[in-house]
């Protein structure tokens, strides 16, 4: 019987969110006869010991856009406000870059690697910020794939990184599009939707501790969005989309389900202050971060997805989906990819606050109309987003990739 391939999975995510959720369920999911995952990660050891068996590194990388402290008070300078100056500052920070964090970071993953004798490596999130993973595969001469789990800046830089990668994973047929835009052939680009472990999501989760912990009574209608609170996932907008809602569902109560991701603290506190400045303040639950999330979804009515641009998938719609939910979803990226309009649920304009509010009202006001699509929104989950499956698909590039 072989031996399992070993596999480096590169995760420089900090905070637990959709990404490395997804990662968890392929690595609960995937064969370990064949396959060996080795993870490094930024996530914190409590999360990595609460949510990974394989063999596991926790190393935080430095991030362009969080480490750059330095370049924000140089490029605050008024001199630096003349573009060809400009140019200049990024050019040496990018320099910079590379020299002291990139080939270092590179050089830790070669030695991880080499001591785990991998054949491949792995990039989960966007690989313009994994240049260093990128270089460490080169070094280990071995194949590297980028699953790719979010929309890409499309410039010279990443252009040429996406060439450097033998495979690209997308999550959604919206990022494929945004890989054929950086020159990427679609020979070298499989869409892998994300998906989730079933058992994790039941209907029969008990929810009645949760609903007397918000005062729920049974049979009382709720609504909900669930993610971590940042702007573009249309927390505004599903707060004035309630105020509307309950013009004609006074009884009913809204819920924004997550936590502030690191540097949108100020946000959230903004969207309470607008709930509590339009009236909404006992009507409106600010649940922050929960790990109850099926039983919390299990309590409403509707689950709601209100990104104000594209979402790259929407790991909410699909958990909302299996707990036989029906959503409404906002008309862009991977929601097109997942629910069927009219039947598993409804789509509003990106933005459309009216459009919104009238697809949740429309779903509150119809009970029989709820439980088919919930029935149908749960068959469908069961179709084509189960962690299995989702395991499969990335077993077959991983052996495509190693025997090549």
């Amino acid at each position: 019987m072989k031996a399992p391939v070993p596999i480096l999975i590169l995760d420089n995510s900090i905070s637990f969110g959709g990404s490395t959720q997804s990662l968890c369920y392929l690595l609960r999911a995937l064969n370990k006869d064949q396959f060996e995952p080795v993870l490094v990660t930024g996530q914190s050891p409590r999360v990595l010991e609460e949510n990974f068996t394989c063999a596991w590194y926790h190393y935080v990388p430095k991030l362009p856009w969080l480490n750059n402290q330095i370049y924000k008070k140089l490029a605050a300078f008024r001199v630096f406000r003349f573009r060809c100056l400009r140019k200049v500052l990024n050019l040496l920070r990018f320099l910079y870059w590379i020299v002291f964090i990139t080939i270092p970071e590179a050089v830790k993953y070669f030695w991880i690697g080499r001591k785990h004798k991998v054949a491949l490596v792995h990039l989960n999130n966007i690989f313009g910020s994994q240049l260093a993973g990128i270089l460490a595969a080169k070094l280990l001469r071995v194949p590297c794939v980028a699953h790719l789990r979010d929309f890409e800046e499309v410039h010279p830089i990443t252009r040429f990184y996406a060439q450097l990668i033998d495979h690209h994973v997308a999550i959604s047929a919206a990022v494929r599009n945004n890989l054929r835009q950086l020159g990427v052939p679609d020979n070298r680009i499989t869409v892998v939707h994300d998906a989730i472990d079933l058992a994790d999501f039941s209907a029969k989760a008990d929810s009645s501790r949760v609903a007397e912990e918000f005062g729920l009574v049974p049979g009382q209608l709720a609504f909900g969005i669930f993610g971590r609170v940042v702007e573009w996932k249309g927390i505004r907008e599903f707060i004035l989309a309630v105020r509307d809602v309950l013009v004609f569902f006074p009884e009913a109560r809204g819920f924004i389900v997550g936590a502030p991701s690191e540097g949108s603290e100020e946000y959230y506190r903004a969207m309470k202050q607008l709930a509590l400045d339009v009236g909404l303040n006992e009507k409106i639950v600010f649940t922050g971060y929960r790990k109850d999330v099926s039983a919390l979804m299990n309590l409403m009515s509707v689950i709601v997805h209100a990104s104000n641009r594209p979402e790259p998938f929407g790991m909410v719609i699909i958990e909302g989906m299996a707990m036989h939910k029906p959503v409404v979803a906002t008309r862009g990226g991977g929601a097109l990819d997942i629910v069927i309009e009219n039947e598993t649920g409804l789509l509003a304009e990106m933005g459309d606050v009216k459009a919104l509010s009238r697809a949740i009202s429309s779903l509150l006001g119809d009970d029989e109309i709820r439980t088919t699509m919930g029935h149908a929104a749960r068959r469908r989950i069961e179709q084509k987003f189960t962690s299995r499956r989702y395991a499969f698909q990335m077993e077959t590039i991983y052996q495509n990739l190693v025997a090549a």
